[in-house]
């Protein structure tokens, strides 16, 4: 049996995609004109794409232009006097991106979300520090070109801009950028876009979906199941079941703090809180946010949970043995200093309990803030039909 692949490194130095751009310049004496045109040559063995915006000497960047197919004609630039400028990916074909707002880093094609604090944008607000600081080393090239009383042809050489991502050079090239890996590199569950970020959870960059969902259901809920299925202690995965949904409920209160308005009061009091209560929790995402956890839940359901998230301090802090402040807080008939137990069969539920409640935060939140449905659809409409081939 072949030996799965080794893990691509965190935070490796990803070349440019290389290339060389031509600029023509040609003269029209009698109309006292000078007219120039781009070409971008790409021959590399590496994955390569490219987008364009317009910019002002020296370097200002005032507008996406849109790049159709062969015979299309791009927007007009929205100042006169803009330069054409055409902007690489790196060698694996995505591109570096950076957010205006939170400054997060990430990978991805050319989204509209930030993954880290979900601000939505073009792809001029995303640009780099590195791709605004080429933009401006192309429009000196341009100025450079255009001052020529004789025309001819300029070359920006990026193949060696490529070659020097590796190289141990003291200077590097004028044009050189270069994008770095970052910790999780995924394909949305919702569009199937590019993701490579910082971190574990975050906004899809394409349609907005968060990840978190995904990631316990695909991953922590499975894992759990497997362990109650392999036999006790059933009280550890009952307790980890609700520290798991603790920590995904948390993810999504973070950003709510973040993106909702609120009074500073409330706002501390939120920063501050722990999800351990069924009931608090079930009352706060209610009154705060409009989101209701308990959707679909019976009362059954809901006693049950109630006293499991009881139970999950229990045998976190005191050994697994009721004190008199579980019994009053879960209305449990036990003894002070009794033992609690559980089963296979209730461990699996609050398994299921907390992955019901995961799934009413995810959508509550994103009916706050809604997601793109246009590239979900369209991956919807183009994905492989079970039992068909891609």
């Amino acid at each position: 049996m072949d030996a799965a692949p080794a893990p691509k490194p965190e935070f490796r130095t990803i070349a440019h995609s290389g290339g060389k751009v031509t600029i023509t310049v040609s003269l029209d004496p009698a109309a006292g004109l000078k007219r120039y045109q781009l070409k971008w040559n790409h021959c590399r063995p590496n994955p390569g794409g490219i987008f364009a915006v317009y910019a002002l000497s020296p370097g200002l960047v005032v507008g996406q232009m849109m790049l159709g197919g062969i015979g299309s004609v791009p927007n007009p630039p929205p100042i006169p006097g803009c330069y054409q400028v055409f902007i690489g990916s790196d060698s694996e074909g995505k591109y570096g991106r950076q957010c205006p707002v939170c400054e997060g880093y990430w990978r991805s094609h050319l989204g509209q979300f930030c993954p880290y604090c979900g601000f939505r944008g073009t792809v001029v607000d995303f640009m780099t520090n590195e791709q605004r600081s080429y933009v401006q080393q192309w429009c000196s090239k341009m100025d450079e070109a255009l001052l020529t009383d004789v025309g001819g042809e300029y070359v920006i050489d990026l193949d060696a801009v490529a070659d020097a991502a590796d190289a141990a050079l003291a200077e590097k090239p004028a044009f050189y950028y270069a994008e770095q890996s970052q910790q999780n590199s995924y394909n949305c569950a919702s569009c199937n876009a590019f993701n490579d970020i910082l971190g574990t959870y975050g906004y899809c960059t394409e349609c907005g979906t968060r990840n978190d969902l995904h990631i316990f259901t695909e991953k922590k809920i499975p894992e759990l199941r497997t362990r109650i299925n392999s036999g006790g202690p059933y009280e550890t995965w009952a307790k980890e079941a609700v520290a798991a949904f603790d920590s995904f409920i948390g993810q999504y209160v973070e950003q709510l703090v973040k993106r909702v308005p609120m009074t500073p009061g409330r706002k501390a009091r939120l920063e501050k809180v722990r999800f351990h209560d069924f009931q608090s929790v079930e009352r706060d995402m209610r009154e705060m946010f409009d989101v209701n956890v308990a959707k679909d839940l019976t009362d059954d359901d809901k006693a049950f949970a109630k006293r499991m998230f009881h139970r999950r301090h229990v045998y976190e802090h005191l050994g697994g043995e009721a004190d008199q402040k579980y019994i009053n807080d879960s209305g449990e008939n036990v003894r002070v200093g009794q033992a609690l137990r559980e089963t296979a069969d209730s461990a699996h539920r609050i398994v299921g309990i907390v992955h019901k409640m995961a799934c009413n935060v995810h959508a509550g939140f994103h009916e706050i803030f809604p997601v793109d449905q246009k590239p979900i659809d369209l991956h919807e409409k183009w994905k492989p039909k079970p039992g068909t081939k891609p």
